[in-house]
């Protein structure tokens, strides 16, 4: 990807700002974090904002959104040779190699998972908060971040337990997508009109973290009892994929491995797609231990869990929380009927309590968030409020449906022909040149001798 010039006092830039923002961007999920991010310095001639992406063995696809959004980035190696006045992480890798001052904060609804250890060894250790890693924030004897915005107070617990160090640095500032779920609940029929629903029509939504905890991998057949759904009139079927998964194993390989159940009218959800719309947009919704199923505790519909891997979940979060109160799906019923025994035992209030655990600040991460990056930037906000954009509608779910699974390349039979005499000509000149070395080592042979 060809790089965007960075040197602010190059004389070919027009706009000449006070300070650069460097935004870390290792995955295609940290991205749709530091978007939120990057939007509160919108119309602030005094600050230009660059995209890096730094090494991560789940980068695939992070450089194509990126360029898609228009946004500028730098390659990695350039960005962590030069100096910024600030850069902004929602994932630790790269954190400790950039020169600027770190602002860390999370990917997902808050710190729910367990590193738990899987390794060999004789003494198991005790799993660990994922996201506190100390080693990550502690590099050659120095703390790295120099800011980490929390999304609950419960976090700054988990925090002193794990790296006791960073708590000088850490405040809560509330979570994005909690807060543009809450207040984008009234755009309801919006993005169901725009997702082509009728009145009647219901719509469930799937989603799946990654690893081999989560639906996706552990409880496949939960998701083959919901295409049957589509068998009946009037439901539609959205399967949300952690964008990990597809990092992994491509989008080719998770539409194949679902190729019969999207030409049955399961509509799969891209990586780089917004999945707020959709849990807004839903009747039910069906998860596991993910932070997609959380914040969709928060959408105003029943959740159901496919998949909850108890042990892997942090007993004070809100995972767990939801854990504690969601229906599970069983095998004995088909999935109609646990749809309705989840409608007749749904409890908003239960549940808004379990997502209420995502955000202890609601409806101030723009506010709380903006007045500390700019702060770190030692420059004074803008007078106006600092605000969160409303959710984009989605594309319809017909031109979901419409992308179906990828297709091998078709060859014209003629271009084939074309290419078969071309691969046999290739072959015959180079059993000739073969042919001919032979000789010209016999020749060599034969002069040695005499």
């Amino acid at each position: 990807m060809a790089a965007e010039p960075t040197d602010t006092k190059a004389w070919w830039r027009t706009v000449r700002p006070d300070r650069e923002i460097l935004f870390l961007a290792p995955t295609v999920t940290s991205v749709k974090r530091l978007l939120d991010i990057a939007g509160l310095f919108h119309g602030d001639l005094r600050i230009e904002s660059s995209f890096t992406v730094p090494p991560n063995a789940l980068g695939r696809g992070t450089e194509a959104m990126l360029a898609g959004l228009g946004l500028p980035v730098v390659p990695w190696r350039q960005a962590a040779d030069r100096h910024y006045d600030l850069a902004v992480s929602a994932n630790l890798s790269g954190i400790g190699e950039v020169d600027a001052p770190v602002a860390l904060v999370s990917h997902g609804a808050s710190r729910n998972s367990l590193a738990v250890p899987r390794g060999r060894g004789s003494i198991p250790v005790p799993a660990r908060v994922q996201g506190f890693t100390r080693s990550a924030l502690i590099q050659r004897g120095m703390l790295v971040p120099a800011a980490i915005l929390l999304g609950h107070e419960r976090e700054l617990d988990m925090l002193a337990q794990e790296c006791p160090e960073a708590l000088p640095v850490a405040s809560v500032v509330g979570d994005p997508c909690y807060d543009r779920l809450i207040a984008n609940r009234r755009l309801r029929g919006r993005y169901r009109a725009a997702l082509g629903l009728g009145a009647g029509q219901k719509l469930v939504v799937a989603t799946s973290t990654w690893r081999g905890n989560c639906l996706f991998a552990s409880s496949p057949h939960v998701i083959e009892k919901l295409v049957e759904l589509l068998d009946l009139p009037g439901y539609r079927v959205v399967l949300l994929l952690h964008p990990n998964i597809y990092a992994a194993h491509s989008e080719y390989q998770v539409r194949a491995w679902w190729a019969h159940a999207l030409r049955r009218g399961l509509v799969l959800a891209r990586a780089e797609e917004d999945w707020q719309p959709f849990l807004l947009a839903a009747d039910y919704i069906i998860g596991d231990h993910g932070s997609v199923t959380l914040y969709g505790a928060a959408a105003g519909v029943p959740v159901l869990l496919g998949a909850f891997p108890d042990a892997d979940v942090h007993p004070d979060s809100g995972a767990a929380a939801l854990g504690a109160l969601a229906p599970r799906t069983v095998d004995s019923i088909g999935m109609r009927e646990q749809l309705k025994q989840a409608e007749e035992q749904y409890d908003p209030a239960a549940l808004a309590s379990a997502a209420a655990l995502i955000s202890s600040e609601p409806g101030s991460f723009a506010r709380l968030t903006r007045r500390a990056l700019y702060g770190m930037l030692g420059l004074g906000q803008p007078a106006a409020p600092a605000a969160l954009p409303d959710a984009a509608p989605p594309p319809s779910l017909r031109e979901l449906a419409a992308r179906g699974i990828p297709s091998a390349p078709q060859v014209r039979p003629h271009r084939a022909r074309a290419q078969a005499d071309s691969l046999a000509q290739a072959q015959a000149q180079a059993q000739a040149q073969a042919q001919a070395r032979t000789q010209a080592r016999a020749r060599a042979r034969r002069a040695v001798v005499r």
